[in-house]
C-alpha cells in the first residue's frame, strides 16, 4: 500500500464509525433497523414508527415524516435489502412498506394522503383522505417519482423516472409518464 491510500482508508474508517454512531443513536430513540448497510444523515422526528431491514443501504437527507405519530396504525416498513437514494421523501398518515430487495432512486416521494375538494368547505379545511402505499419485492423506482395514496406496485415492476403513480401497478412490469401508465411487461 502506497502512502497516497492512507487519506482515503482513514476516511473510509470515519465514514464506518459515523454510520455505526447514526445507527446506535437512532436505535436508542426507537427505530428498528437490523443488522448491515449504511444508515446515511436521515431526518426522522419519530424514529419509533420506522422499521428497515438488514442490509439496506439509506442515503444522506432522507425524510421519514409522521405527521400524526399518536395513531398506532401508520409507521414504515423497508425490507431487507432494500436502497433509498438520497433526498427521498416518505409522508405517512397510515402505512408505506417496501419490500425486500426493492430500489428507490433520489428524488422519490412516497405520499399516502389527500384531501377532498368539496366546494362548501375552504381548501385547508378539507377531509384528509388515507391509503397505504405497498412496493413489492424486486421493485425498482426511478429517480424523481411521486407514489400516492393507495397504490400497490407488484413484485418486480419497475416505474420509469420522473412518473406520478397514481394506481396500481401489477407485478413484473414497467410503467412511466405523468400519470404513470403501462409500457411493457418485464
Amino acid at each position: 500500500m502506497n502512502n497516497k491510500s492512507y487519506p482515503a482508508l482513514a476516511i473510509a474508517k470515519l465514514r464506518g464509525f459515523k454510520n455505526s454512531m447514526r445507527r446506535k443513536y437512532y436505535k436508542l430513540l426507537g427505530l428498528q433497523i437490523q443488522n448491515g448497510g449504511v444508515l446515511g444523515k436521515i431526518i426522522c422526528e419519530w424514529p419509533n414508527k420506522v422499521s428497515i431491514g438488514s442490509k439496506c443501504i439509506i442515503e444522506d437527507n432522507v425524510v421519514f415524516k409522521i405527521p400524526k405519530p399518536f395513531n398506532t396504525d401508520n409507521y414504515i416498513e423497508i425490507g431487507d435489502r432494500v436502497f433509498i437514494g438520497m433526498s427521498c421523501q416518505f409522508n405517512c398518515n397510515t402505512r408505506i412498506k417496501i419490500g425486500d430487495d426493492s430500489m428507490v432512486a433520489s428524488n422519490t416521494t412516497f405520499v399516502d394522503t389527500g384531501h377532498e375538494t368539496n366546494p362548501g368547505f375552504k381548501i385547508n379545511e378539507q377531509a384528509l383522505i388515507v391509503g397505504e402505499i405497498i412496493i413489492g419485492k424486486d421493485v425498482w423506482i426511478g429517480t424523481g417519482c411521486k407514489v400516492l395514496k393507495g397504490v400497490t406496485i407488484g413484485n418486480g415492476s419497475i416505474v420509469g423516472a420522473g412518473s406520478v403513480v397514481n394506481k396500481p401497478i401489477p407485478d413484473y412490469q414497467i410503467w412511466a409518464g405523468v400519470p404513470a401508465r403501462f409500457i411493457r411487461n418485464r
